[in-house]
Formats: C-alpha cells, sequence, structure tokens
C-alpha cells in the first residue's frame, strides 16, 4: 500500500420503487432459496465478496457478476451510470455526503433503496446515523470498519518502560519518557497533507464529539460555528502544542506519510496515529511484524471513560431502480451473518461493523469492541461534512498553522468559511 492509499477515503423519496415492492423484495432476499438470474456487484475489491460468492450462487442460483474498481474511479463510474440509469443493483458508495457517490448524497436523490425492514439493521452502530441515514430511514449496509487508533512499537515501550495510555496526563507523561529516552515519540509525516487530519480528528472524537454531542445538528442549524466550538479550539490548540513541545518529528513538514510509519517501525519512532487500515504496512515495517505493533484509543481528557474513537464503515448500497432487487437484498442477508461479517473484516484486515458480528481475536478488534458495545465511536469527522471543502481547509491551513504562518483562530475560520461554501 502507497501513502496516498492511505488517505482517508475521508430529501428525496428512498428509491425508485413502492413501499409495498419493497417489502415484497425484502421477503424474497430473506426467504433463501433458488432466486436465480444475476446479480451486478460493483465495489472496490474482491477480496471480501469473493470469501461467499460461490455459496451464495449455490445456495440461491444467482449468478454474481463482479466488477472492482479503486474507489475514486468507481465513484465517477458509477456517477455515470446512475445518471444513465445502468448502474449495478449493489454497488459500494462512500459515507455520507462526502462525495457525489456517497449514501447520502445519493439518497437524496432517490437513487438508493431504503434498507430499514432487513433484520440487520437493527445491529448498525448509533454513531453511522449520520452517514447512511436520512429522515430516519437506513440507506447503505456496513461491510466492515476501520478506526483512528494510535499504534505503536511494543519493544520500543519495554525498553523505555512504558505502559499504553488511558487518559491525556497518562499520554503525556509516556510521551515524556520516550522523549527523555531519545525516542520520538509521536512520528507525524505532514509532508502528505492528507495526514494532518488523523491527529485532529482522533482528538476530536473524544473533545468534539463526546463532550457536544449535538454540535454538527447545531452546526448544520446555523447555531454554532467551528470559532465557536470550545472542543474544536482545544482539538487544535492540543494537536498544535504536541508539535511545539516537541513530542513529534522534528519538521513534521518534512516528513512523508511513509517514511513516519517507517521510524516507528525501526524503533527510532514510538507511536503513529492512523487509520487501523494502514495497519498493516507499519506491522510489515516491523521485524516482529503483528506481533511487535501494539494499539490504543487517543485520550483527550483526565477520565479515561469519556474516550471516543473515530470509527468509520465502508458500505454496500442497493439500486433503486436495480434489475434483481431481490438479489442485491439476498446477498447482503448472506453477509450479515455474524461469522461471515467477521470473515470479510478478518480478510481485509479491518473491524466488523456491525454490533452482533463474531469478535476476531487480534489486538486491534479487541481495542475497538469496547468502544464498540458502549457506544463511544463517533464518524470520520471528514465523513460528516458536507463535501469536501472542509477537509481541504483543514488540510491546506491546518499545514500554514502547523508552519507558524496562521493562527487557531485562523484555521477554524477556514473551517467556517468553507462550511458555508459547502452549504450554499
Amino acid at each position: 500500500m502507497t501513502g496516498a492509499a492511505l488517505a482517508v477515503t475521508l430529501m428525496a423519496a428512498c428509491s425508485g420503487s413502492s413501499g409495498d415492492e419493497q417489502d415484497d423484495a425484502a421477503t424474497a432476499g430473506g426467504s433463501g432459496g433458488e432466486l436465480g438470474g444475476s446479480l451486478a456487484l460493483a465495489t472496490t475489491s474482491d477480496v471480501g465478496p469473493k470469501l461467499f460468492i460461490d455459496d451464495f450462487e449455490a445456495e440461491t442460483g444467482v449468478t454474481v457478476e463482479g466488477t472492482y474498481a479503486e474507489a475514486g474511479a468507481l465513484g465517477e463510474q458509477l456517477r455515470i451510470q446512475i445518471t444513465s440509469g445502468t448502474a449495478p443493483d449493489l454497488f459500494r458508495a462512500a459515507p455520507g455526503t462526502a462525495s457525489p457517490s456517497a449514501v447520502l448524497t445519493l439518497a437524496q436523490e432517490g437513487a438508493l433503496m431504503d434498507l430499514s425492514g432487513q433484520d440487520w439493521a437493527q445491529y448498525v452502530p448509533e454513531s453511522f446515523a449520520p452517514l447512511q441515514q436520512m429522515d430516519g430511514a437506513t440507506y447503505a449496509f456496513p461491510t466492515y470498519g476501520q478506526a483512528i487508533l494510535a499504534f505503536y512499537n511494543k519493544e520500543v515501550f519495554e525498553e523505555v518502560g512504558v505502559e499504553p495510555p488511558a487518559t491525556w496526563p497518562e499520554f503525556v507523561d509516556v510521551l515524556d519518557q520516550l522523549k527523555a529516552a531519545g525516542k520520538v515519540p509521536l512520528a507525524l509525516g505532514l509532508a502528505d497533507n492528507y495526514i494532518i487530519q488523523f491527529l485532529p480528528y482522533a482528538l476530536s472524537a473524544t473533545l468534539v464529539n463526546g463532550q457536544e454531542p449535538d454540535f454538527y445538528e447545531r452546526l448544520e442549524a446555523g447555531e454554532t460555528s467551528f470559532a465557536e466550538s470550545e472542543g474544536w479550539r482545544e482539538t487544535f490548540e492540543v494537536f498544535l502544542g504536541l508539535i511545539e513541545d516537541g513530542y513529534t518529528t522534528p519538521d513534521p513538514l518534512g516528513m512523508p506519510g511513509d517514511p513516519a510509519m517507517q521510524a516507528v517501525g525501526s524503533g527510532e519512532a514510538a507511536i503513529v496515529v492512523m487509520p487501523s487500515a494502514a495497519s498493516p504496512v507499519l506491522a510489515g515495517f516491523m521485524a516482529g511484524g503483528e506481533e511487535q505493533m501494539g494499539v490504543f484509543a487517543v485520550p483527550a481528557t483526565e477520565n479515561a471513560a469519556d474516550t471516543h474513537i473515530p470509527f468509520t464503515p465502508d458500505y454496500l448500497v442497493v439500486n433503486a431502480d436495480a434489475k434483481n432487487p431481490d438479489a442485491a437484498l439476498a446477498f447482503l442477508d448472506y453477509i450479515a451473518e455474524p461469522e461471515r461479517t467477521a470473515a470479510w473484516a478478518d480478510e481485509v484486515g479491518a473491524i466488523p461493523a456491525l454490533t452482533n458480528a463474531e469478535p476476531i481475536d487480534n489486538s486491534l478488534n479487541q481495542t475497538v469492541q469496547p468502544f464498540l458495545s458502549e457506544g463511544r465511536t463517533t464518524p470520520f469527522a471528514n465523513h460528516v461534512w458536507p463535501g469536501g471543502e472542509v477537509a481541504t481547509a483543514l488540510m491546506e491551513v491546518g499545514q500554514q498553522a502547523v508552519e507558524g504562518s496562521k493562527s487557531v483562530d485562523d484555521l477554524l475560520a477556514a473551517l467556517d468559511a468553507a462550511y458555508q461554501e459547502s452549504m450554499s
């Protein structure tokens, strides 16, 4: 996986079918048996689906015709197909309104089937609602998820004699001890500008979503702003403070993302904060592989119970004008079985998204599951923001704040301006 591949790929009718037709399709999809016909499926990789396609075809008589492409190219292709009426029955969509082919963007156009009545919908985490629900209706199936967490070199921690922290004071104490031992506490590769999102998203999960849970509702209603948010202000003050206090890579603006991870792998640095999808890459940089890599949630307060983590799913959606909606719904039912949900996530090095999924026995899933079960997860911030303008402002003005030419006030003002532009 290249550095670019680690980037966070940060009210209309619900479908073209009537409610009765959807109920019939749901019944057929969940009943098993010979459905027949073909199912057109389009997603970013066959790595997950290939686990189940052969058995699904044998059990249902459906022939699955898969198309697989990189997320950006797939999104552009789907946008054209939806407009022309040639979109596949079942396809991958980005969360929220993050792109023209994202879940809620398409739902607002009436391009997606309402999936609220499906049995698996009860196991979708509540924190996903801003990414896949509109007017109380659910429009997407979360195949798996990734979280933004702190990954560390266990050998470095053992050498220095520190343990994974659970509170902010403990975190700072660990950073102090690592720094005193001659290690770079936090590897930070901001030469790749998208990486500037990760630490702020991890901190804001607690400081904004955890402590101002209605912030985005009030923001959309015009009742508040980024500049007025104590949580967002503290997020950026803490982020910039970590750099100013020498806890990060010296000159992070000159360090690309992959070399920053390599520094953790070699033991020169101790910790890197990043999406969990990148963890196999980090493990590959370590002599001991996955066994040498530890993980913990990034704390932001004095109380461990306050900590929330960013956790965002990947989605499959059903075309409102699907040629074989019964087969599409049946396939979702099939992969929604707890052991299959877990198997798909395990195969792609991710985390099961449904709350009833069979647990996966590795440190990543052991870290994330308590937060899922306790409802202490939030979407990646850029997936809640409309369009891509706000994330672009964070990446551009955030780098200027790191170099010292912009202030926290400037950064917050830039986010507000970008948000207003995206809403206009």
